[in-house]
């Protein structure tokens, strides 16, 4: 009996996986062979040294070396020998040629042999079993043993092995790979029959290597297509004695400068000239007669490929080496001298969730600055600009690969998966994008204000509007230097003309419309038809919609085209939906009221265009309005992983179950579509266990509960409602995104919906101030005006200056949603949505108190204003959220 150490290295496993379709039917009883299975369940496979699967130690090494020309003998050589400095590593860095390589590689071989013989134990002895996992340090259930004779197998079994019953050898394979995990096969490593839509003549291909080569053979030609890369499609030759390989470009039309392979083979022969390690190229072939399109061929060199870049399965120190290894060319490449090599004419002139330490990879900087060394140059402080601009670029290369997959004219197996390697790359590069963003706004020089301006805005005094209201700030008047992206635009007279125009239109709107309205609307809120739409509410509409005055929400990055909104940025809509603030019924009129908003921006940037000309558009329009249900009474659900409403497939449709609450605006009659956020894997990692799926509002199984009051009030029409959903049948095309991305969608609806609710918050606390400033120049106590009570002003001034610090952290919140973006402004919009509320909570009840009894009434909007300020503490995420969240920002950033 044998126990043979054959590979120890993980290194070596697809060398072990490729010997197991060369079998035979031979039993042996002198020995058995082992070899560890590193990543798979099964740590080692046990079996005759004679084979009843695979021949013997010597031919299988012998086959496969002839196959790719190895000299005899080197494949069971340990790999791990010597460290970094060891043969492979030496090699891997090109210190040595590969013949240096195999020479020394061969002295290092080793194997430790356990005689059944010498032991007087043979099959079926259980003995000889233990002996086995003894010499292999492992326990029965980590090892799987194949035998053709059920007696030996028995034994086996008895002790914990898994066992394989040979009697037909394929069927035996096939189920050793389903145990093992992997394919087990003989040939090229990475190749792949050719598929159907990549042949090529054979018999024209090898007329032409014959006559490239000068080879006599009447032997056949293997062709293979190798399962990797993105481009060209590549093809692995064996013609004669000769390993080739031959890319080509792809068939069908293709854009003029695309797939140049022509351009290909003069760079890596120009590369070979310099130095640079690349194949031998031996031939470009231009006449697409020969095998339908232009190629070129080159040597075939053996080797290993890594498409993981945190390397699996090396040491530490041999990842460090490879990484460093890889340096080094990209050095060489970049110290070609192109006038030397003829290049002078060519081209324009001018890794995820792994701890890179602990494997041995150097960090990004750590890179960049190692090739920064070796080439001589200083560091470059920009740096993080060529990162985001080659991985954009990398990105729209792997979409178009995508787009190739889809018709089939991809030449790598994997080129559907790019699909979504390519929002991961976008990410990176976004990543890299915002840290010089940030770079570039910390060295912005900050522009000192010339001048101050003050404006008002008069209009007839009303206990509704706001009389002799302030500018929001004191900045100086527009100039191209405030309206730049780069600025932060702090005053509504400092935004660009176009803008500021806008803005004026609006706020003659609300004077001439909307202020004027509000005691007819409040009428109707409080009257028996309050659950009707008011007539008065679609009037205003369809003016502020001729006006220009509609969907002023959508954020310029979500609709670049603008075809769906005003194409405002974040700091630009900020001063609007401030001023539509100030008063409670101008959002609607505008079309820019939540949830609305939230649920539009959700179609807009994850609808797909069915779901956008059902949905988006009737909303876009104002012929519809919707809700979002997530929160539910028996869980926190500000904790979105909370909720237990439950999604379950079945057939073409997803069944919904769920006792939702709070929804704002369910009870609306014009109400047609609701967000529904629910489990649909409950098992899953804890944030990829819900989705979102579109409920048309008409779907049976839909109960309105009741209508829920805050402080009494109902908000009609829309009110928010207590529902259970039961049985509800959904369309299985009204998933949003795809199974498991709800927690994903809920974050990216908020996007800059996540600061709409602090701007009109500002419009509320101008509102009371206002209101306020105007009650107590009219009012007289105690002998005097309230105006002239020590306390009164004390309010006024505190109220100010509470409304202008929140105003500035609101804008600047907005100001890095537009230069950096929502995942780099985290910090700034949690610390708003801590601010805002609490702030507008303590304007309007000063300007309550200063009211008397009346500020209690529905006479004035001030009731309704603290109620909505009290409530968003809830409902735009609890207070303690928000601090939690700055105070981790903190500790993490900035200790």
């Amino acid at each position: 009996m044998c126990v043979r150490s054959c590979f120890q290295s993980p290194r070596l496993q697809w060398v072990w996986r490729t010997a197991f379709l060369k079998h035979t039917q031979r039993r042996h009883q002198g020995s058995h062979r082992w070899t560890h299975l590193g990543g798979s369940t099964y740590r080692a496979v046990i079996f005759d040294m004679g084979g009843v699967l695979i021949p013997s130690p010597g031919r299988v090494a012998a086959e496969w070396e002839v196959q790719n020309r190895i000299p005899s003998g080197t494949i069971l050589k340990a790999l791990m020998e010597g460290g970094e400095n060891g043969p492979w590593m030496r090699f891997m860095r090109a210190e040595i040629t590969a013949e240096g390589f195999l020479r020394e590689f061969g002295r290092l071989c080793s194997e430790m042999i356990v005689e059944s013989c010498m032991e007087g134990i043979c099959k079926p002895d259980p003995r000889i079993y233990k002996l086995c996992l003894e010499q292999l340090g492992l326990q029965p259930s980590e090892s799987i043993f194949l035998d053709d004779l059920g007696t030996n197998l028995k034994e086996a079994a008895r002790l914990g092995i898994h066992t394989i019953k040979v009697n037909d050898p394929e069927t035996a394979v096939k189920e050793l790979e389903a145990l093992l995990g992997f394919t087990l096969r003989v040939g090229v490593p990475n190749t792949r029959p050719v598929k159907k839509t990549m042949e090529i003549p054979k018999d024209s291909l090898q007329k032409y290597l014959k006559d490239l080569l000068g080879i006599q053979t009447t032997g056949p030609l293997e062709l293979l297509q190798f399962d990797h890369g993105q481009s060209n499609p590549t093809y692995y030759i064996r013609l004669a004695n000769r390993d080739l390989v031959l890319r080509k470009k792809p068939p069908g039309t293709l854009l003029p400068s695309a797939h140049a392979i022509e351009r290909e083979f003069r760079i890596m022969k120009a590369l070979a000239n310099a130095g640079v390690p690349v194949p031998n190229v031996l031939d470009l072939c231009e006449d697409s007669s020969v095998i339908g399109t232009p190629f070129y061929v080159m040597e075939y060199c053996p080797g290993l490929i890594y498409k993981d870049p945190s390397l699996p399965g090396l040491e530490p120190s041999h990842r460090r080496a490879i990484y460093t290894a890889m340096n080094t060319v990209l050095c060489k490449i970049h110290s070609v001298d192109l006038q030397a090599v003829g290049l002078e004419d060519y081209g324009k002139q001018g890794i995820n969730d792994c701890d890179l330490t602990q494997l041995g990879i150097p960090a990004a900087e750590e890179y960049f600055r190692m090739y920064c060394l070796q080439m001589g140059l200083p560091p470059t402080e920009n740096w993080n600009f060529y990162m985001a601009f080659s991985f954009f670029r990398v990105a729209a290369i792997l979409q178009g690969v995508y787009k190739r997959s889809l018709t089939g004219q991809a030449s790598s197996t994997y080129a559907e998966q790019t699909g979504k390697l390519t929002e991961f790359v976008s990410n990176l590069a976004w990543d890299f994008a915002v840290k010089e963003g940030f770079r570039v706004f910390k060295e912005m020089p900050f522009t000192n204000p010339l001048t101050r301006s003050y404006h008002t805005w008069a209009r007839p005094q009303s206990q509704w509007c706001p009389t002799g209201s302030r500018s929001y700030s004191s900045v100086p008047e527009a100039s191209p230097a405030h309206t730049s992206r780069g600025g932060l635009v702090i005053s509504p007279e400092s935004l660009s003309p176009p803008v500021r125009e806008l803005y004026h239109r609006l706020k003659h709107f609300m004077e001439q419309r909307v202020y004027p309205a509000e005691p007819e609307l409040q009428s109707h809120q409080a009257s028996a038809a309050r659950w009707s739409p008011s007539p008065l509410i679609e009037d205003l509409k369809e003016k502020a919609k001729a006006e220009g005055l509609w969907n002023l929400f959508l954020p310029l990055e979500a609709d670049p085209e603008k075809k769906y909104g005003a194409g405002l940025t974040n700091v630009e809509y900020a001063h609007l939906c401030e001023l539509m603030g100030t008063s409670l019924y101008a959002p609607e009129v505008c079309n820019c009221s939540a949830p609305d908003t939230g649920n539009m921006e959700l179609l807009v940037r994850y609808g797909t265009e069915a779901q956008k000309a059902r949905w988006l558009i009737p909303l876009l329009e104002g012929k519809a309005r919707s809700c979002f249900a997530m929160t539910e009474p028996q869980v926190a659900s500000s904790d979105a992983t909370n909720i237990e409403a439950s999604i379950r497939e079945e057939d073409s449709f997803y069944v919904i179950n769920g006792h939702k609450w709070w929804i704002t605006g369910i009870l609306d009659p014009r109400c047609q579509l609701c967000v529904f956020m629910g489990k649909t894997d409950p098992h899953a990692p804890r944030h990829r266990q819900q989705s979102v799926l579109l409920v048309p509002m008409d779907t049976p199984g839909i109960k309105i509960i009741r209508p829920l009051t805050v402080y009494g009030l109902e908000d009609a029409p829309g009110g928010h409602g207590e529902v259970r959903f039961e049985h509800v049948r959904v369309p299985k095309e009204n998933m949003v995104l795809g199974p498991g991305r709800g927690f994903e969608i809920a974050q990216g609806r908020l996007g800059p919906g996540r600061i709409h609710h602090c701007m009109r918050l500002i419009g509320f606390s101008e509102r009371a101030l206002a209101l306020m400033k105007a009650r107590v120049k009219s009012r007289l106590a105690f002998g005097k005006p309230l105006v002239e009570q020590g306390t009164v002003l004390a309010d006024i001034a505190q109220s100010r200056v509470e409304i202008e610090q929140a105003r500035l952290l609101v804008l600047r919140a907005a100001h890095l949603m537009d230069l950096a973006g929502n995942k780099a402004a985290a910090l700034d919009i949690a610390m708003i949505k801590m601010v805002a509320p609490s702030m507008a909570s303590r304007v309007i009840d000063r300007a309550i108190q200063a009211f008397g009894a009346a500020g209690l009434s529905s006479d004035y909007p001030l009731a309704q204003f603290f109620t909505w300020a009290r409530a968003l503490r809830f409902a735009d995420g609890p207070d303690e959220v928000h601090r939690a969240t700055v105070a981790k920002l903190e500790l993490k950033h900035r200790i």
